[in-house]
């Protein structure tokens, strides 16, 4: 388990950051806090500062496979667990991991298993401006939401890019490759829109100011998450829509190659059948076969044989079966 420590003035200008050593300096009169903690929960150290009031259970709960996006508020705090990506870079996973925020005016608490891609880029931002914008820690909050929005964003249009060049792949593909990527993207997009659909619930109820009071994002902030969250929702839905088509396109692709393979083997198979006939008759050897000894008997056999071979080649090329 790491523990990164950031300690602001009550006017929000950047004092120290550091380790879990920094927690000797804080003073809650005097300063503001953000505690970022990635591992296991760690109970020896909210044990040892009961002054945040965080129940170590919410930790083992939010992290249940499957547990949605959640807002709580509490009496001095407001519990909020969202989703954020596990990997940027390749938009071909878009698995999730659960980001756990307790939040009021004076410290901001959070909490992951791994280490989290946007949660890590927000401190840097805050340490090249040696301040939070504004002088409470919901400004912090809301800039760790904006960072998963954005971070979203960049891989479901990079997913959008994706899904444009297999459209143009599937007519050339000679494995099941494409189809075993689609599958995927089909499963994770539906994940990733029901994600979506709780944030946008969840955001309706801080517009509706469930929590509101210890959070304290503003009205236009909220607009903004709920505005993105919504769009998020509507691309995934679009692109489920689009992985649809190209796998039922991919099926159409290869059913209609199957099925040229099957005429061609199909018309090899009617214009060798007769020729196996005659070469099996001949090849019986009967003493009372009298072209057997005909001079001219196996010219007038080959010539036979190659009269079905051309007529039945004509009679396929009449019909268009090839």
């Amino acid at each position: 388990m790491t523990i990164h420590i950031l300690l602001f003035d009550t006017q929000g200008h950047l004092l120290s950051h550091g380790d879990d050593s920094l927690m000797a300096q804080y003073d809650p009169n005097l300063h503001l806090i953000w505690i970022d903690i990635s591992g296991p929960n760690n109970h020896a150290f909210f044990n040892e500062h009961p002054q945040f009031g965080i129940d170590n259970l919410d930790f083992e709960d939010a992290h249940r496979e499957r547990h949605p996006p959640q807002i709580e508020a509490y009496s001095d705090h407001a519990y909020l667990l969202t989703h954020e990506l596990m990997e940027r870079e390749n938009y071909l996973l878009l698995d999730r991991s659960h980001l756990l925020m307790h939040v009021n005016s004076q410290f901001l608490i959070t909490q992951h298993l791994k280490p989290s891609i946007s949660v890590s880029k927000v401190p840097q931002q805050l340490i090249d401006s040696n301040a939070i914008v504004a002088p409470e820690m919901s400004s912090v909050c809301f800039a760790i939401m904006r960072q998963i929005v954005i971070d979203y964003l960049a891989v479901m249009l990079a997913l959008e890019e994706r899904l444009n060049d297999i459209e143009d792949e599937i007519f050339d593909a000679s494995s099941d490759d494409l189809l075993a990527e689609l599958m995927a993207y089909s499963s994770k997009l539906q994940k990733a829109k029901r994600s979506f659909s709780y944030h946008e619930e969840l955001l309706q109820q801080l517009l509706g100011d469930d929590g509101q009071q210890h959070i304290g994002f503003d009205y236009s902030q909220l607009s903004y998450l709920y505005n993105q969250f919504e769009r998020l929702s509507s691309r995934a839905s679009l692109y489920l829509g689009l992985v649809s088509g190209l796998i039922n396109g991919f099926i159409s692709v290869s059913a209609h190659k199957t099925n040229r393979v099957m005429m061609t083997l199909t018309l090899v198979t009617a214009i060798f059948l007769p020729l196996t006939v005659i070469a099996g008759i001949y090849g019986m050897n009967f003493d009372n076969m009298p072209e057997l000894k005909w001079s001219y008997g196996y010219f007038a056999v080959l010539i036979l044989m190659a009269l079905i071979a051309v007529s039945g080649l004509w009679m396929a090329k009449i019909k268009r079966w090839f």
